[in-house]
């Protein structure tokens, strides 16, 4: 019986780590861009699916429509699981939640529907951070706002973005709050060794998917948002 038990449950948790990478292999910057624009974003731009060359090709609103539907792909297995499933007694997930949000992330990334290619995976990792951990969520979208902002390489603050949650989420194993009140736990609970763990390696995948980025910032290449408005407004002026 106790290995009946444990084979369902690895059987389970087997279907739901398949689930969660093929939520994530599906490419909504591809999907969305052919179907509402009728544009393949991987012809223009940086010819990247992720949500930035979205938002660069296809205008914001349907690119923060791709963004939402990213983040939300590494969300939504965590969710069912944790918040629906465990609290029903229906099936509880005998590894941690961060494991099908790594599923998602690769699928993202290595995406079965596109030949293993994808995206750079930081909207998808920014679903996962946030429904496990929304205090370095909450500070990384902070961060990659005000380097975009303030420096206009959406690269840039992709990078800043993942380092805030990596420092934060080391703060928070070392400095973070034991407490049996669950919201608070939530917020500025402790994440474990496993989880800090996991997350630098996530950090590391999206760092090393941006390294076409920094060579194209180096030689004054890359895509750059403030100077690509300042430009669209000179040469508005100059129209009239």
């Amino acid at each position: 019986m106790f290995f009946m038990i444990n084979a369902q449950n690895l059987t389970i948790t087997i279907l739901f780590l398949i689930l969660s990478y093929l939520l994530g292999s599906i490419p909504f910057g591809l999907v969305i861009g052919k179907t509402v624009c009728k544009t393949d974003i991987r012809q223009f731009g940086s010819k990247n699916i992720g949500s930035t060359n979205a938002i660069r090709v296809l205008g914001k609103k349907i690119g923060f429509i791709i963004f939402a539907c990213d983040v939300l792909k590494g969300m939504l297995v965590i969710i069912l699981i944790r918040n629906i499933l465990a609290p029903l007694n229906i099936w509880d997930s005998p590894i941690d939640y961060l494991y099908y949000g790594i599923a998602a992330i690769l699928g993202h990334v290595f995406s079965i529907f596109l030949n293993f290619k994808g995206g750079k995976a930081v909207a998808t990792s920014l679903g996962v951070v946030l429904v496990l951990t929304p205090i370095p969520a909450v500070l990384c979208l902070v961060s990659f706002l005000i380097v975009t902002y303030t420096i206009g390489y959406v690269s840039l603050s992709s990078t800043a973005a993942t380092l805030t949650v990596l420092i934060s989420a080391w703060i928070l194993h070392f400095c973070g709050l034991d407490s049996s009140i669950s919201f608070a736990h939530f917020l500025v609970g402790k994440p474990t060794l496993m989880t800090c763990i996991l997350y630098t390696i996530m950090g590391c995948l999206i760092l090393v998917r941006h390294i076409k980025n920094y060579k194209r910032i180096f030689n004054g290449s890359e895509y750059n948002f403030k100077k690509a408005k300042k430009q669209k407004k000179l040469e508005e002026i100059h129209i009239k």
